[in-house]
């Protein structure tokens, strides 16, 4: 049903068309009505109307003047106007405001009328259609130029612009050429997926750029999975002005960041005086995946190449950026013949080393994934946690997937160098390995070549414990690794850890922890983000 309002200063009028037809049978609600074009803007201001038919001649406010106010107010709905015998000169001027037919005080009558409507009501789906047109053309209008920008900004990015082409189109998408200052920044998503909703995004960083103040605006666009290429234009020249900007800018982007439940990692390039120059800027900011790894997401690092400058990066021939070998080789000699205790020790001398020399990403994955692969027959789902390892974004997540490998394999190298029996040790690779499955004694025993009892009693023997509490302590050992790592229910947690006996589990994951699943689960949630606040929040530094 159509909302239709009526205006005439003359209530008799208003009431003998009110009461003249059914509406609803026409497609239209009972009419709204108006004695003044007051009244009526107060109505379209508070109610959505579709169709307005208005006197022209009015006291105060003409039928003219209404319909070129109400435009401002809803330009989609349709006009039209009563007129009598003498106002046809006033019926040429609402036309040309926008009233799209007229009708006569003395041809109202009800046949006319249902008529009237029925044209009323085709111009009104022809002018939905028209805004619907504008719309659709206005929105791929502004996808085109966004398309456009992106395409530029990626160009500028990857310095693909000779100056005159980059100067050219930037004056096209009306990119400011000629004054201020521009800071290039580059921000890095832990959370890919996120970075997909540009819109919503864009729309946050400009508003980020307004409440900075200093008419600062923000370009830029996606340039690689997961990071964001920012230009940021300043126009001030004062260098004091541009750098309080600048450092309020990357803390406000921080915050919103953070309030989106993102973890970012951000570092700005060098003030370049000209558009031209943010290639050039760009150049020192090759090493931001270095910075990235080991300061974590949640970090704003201003001045990039001012830290290149510094020898906050490796260089050629210091011991600052070589992996630690010799740190590297005892952990891994540790963890075939030593105890868990010294395992643990020599594992934390080992991260502190990589800590002080901060070697490239690249060949601290390549080093510890390659010398771990020696323990193949110790390691249960062997690629697939390498990969993770391999994968791992910052250094803290690195550390934190190592130490669960190196106390996977210490544990499993301890229980096989105190196993003189190659039968028994190679049942106890079995368990480590096949944990998840069902494993029976009658298999154990048959890979042994010996009957059920003399197994129990040789493996009793050789571990020291029964073969049932060995793995029911590595599927124990697997769920707490699934309860730390992952937000699994805790049903799914004992499946994937082996037990078919819910119940069974969580009786026995309190009887060996002190704790149950969800008691667990908080308690080291806790400890997590204990540990991590420090490298995660790392302040600003100017």
């Amino acid at each position: 049903m159509h909302k239709v309002l009526i205006v005439d200063d003359d209530w008799l009028i208003l009431e003998d068309i009110c009461n003249l037809i059914n509406w609803e049978n026409c497609g239209f609600q009972a009419p709204l009505t108006a004695q003044s074009a007051g009244q009526a803007l107060k109505i379209l201001e508070e109610i959505p109307v579709e169709l307005v038919i208005t006197d022209i001649s009015m006291p105060e406010i003409s039928g003219v003047e209404l319909i070129l106010q109400a435009k401002q107010i809803c330009p989609d709905i349709v006009f039209a106007v009563l007129s009598n015998y003498d106002d046809f000169l006033y019926v040429k001027e609402a036309m040309k405001a926008g009233a799209v037919e007229y009708l006569l005080k003395y041809e109202i009558e009800r046949e006319n009328l249902k008529k009237f409507l029925m044209q009323m009501e085709k111009e009104i789906q022809a002018k939905k259609r028209s805004m619907q047109e504008q719309e659709q053309l206005f929105q791929m209008q502004k996808n085109a130029r966004y398309d456009l920008g992106c395409l530029f900004w990626q160009q500028v990015y990857q310095d693909q612009l000779d100056y005159r082409r980059m100067y050219d189109q930037a004056l096209r998408l009306e990119i400011p050429v000629n004054g201020g200052a521009w800071i290039p920044v580059l921000a890095e998503f832990e959370d890919r997926e996120k970075l997909k909703d540009a819109e919503g995004l864009w729309k946050k960083l400009e508003n980020a750029a307004l409440r900075a103040g200093g008419e600062c605006r923000i370009y830029g666009a996606p340039v690689k999975e997961g990071l964001l290429f920012l230009a940021v234009f300043i126009p001030e020249v004062s260098f004091l002005i541009i750098i309080t900007l600048m450092t309020k800018l990357l803390n406000i982007l921080q915050e919103v960041f953070t309030y989106m439940d993102m973890s970012v990692f951000m570092c700005a390039g060098r003030i370049c005086m000209q558009l031209k120059e943010l290639p050039e800027g760009l150049r020192g900011m090759h090493e931001y995946c270095h910075l990235r790894f080991y300061r974590g997401y949640r970090t704003i690092t201003d001045n990039i190449s001012r830290l290149v400058e510094k020898g906050a990066f490796p260089e050629d021939g210091c011991k600052k950026g070589e992996f630690p070998f010799a740190e590297w080789e005892e952990l891994i000699s540790v963890m075939a013949t030593e105890s868990p205790e010294k395992v643990e020790k020599s594992f934390e001398k080992f991260r502190q080393a990589v800590a002080r020399q901060e070697p490239p990403e690249q060949i601290l994955k390549r080093e510890t994934a390659g010398k771990l692969r020696d323990f193949r027959e110790s390691m249960e789902n062997q690629e697939k946690r390498l990969s993770e390892l391999e994968n791992a974004s910052t250094c803290s997540a690195f550390f934190e997937q190592l130490k669960e490998i190196v106390s996977e394999c210490g544990k499993a190298a301890s229980f096989l160098q105190k196993i003189s029996r190659r039968e028994i040790r190679e049942t106890v690779i079995y368990l480590f390995q096949h944990y998840e499955e069902t494993v029976t004694l009658n298999q154990l025993a048959e890979m042994a070549c010996m009957s059920r009892a003399y197994f129990c009693k040789i493996f009793k023997d050789e571990v020291g414990m029964n073969y049932t509490d060995l793995l029911n302590q590595i599927r124990i050992g697997h769920a707490m690794q699934l309860l730390q790592k992952s937000s699994l229910h805790t049903r799914e947690v004992a499946l994937l850890s082996g037990f078919t006996d819910y119940r069974y589990f969580c009786r026995l994951f309190k009887m060996m922890t002190g704790k149950t699943c969800g008691e667990y689960r908080k308690s080291s949630l806790m400890e997590k983000e204990e540990g991590r606040g420090e490298g995660d929040n790392a302040a600003y530094q100017p």
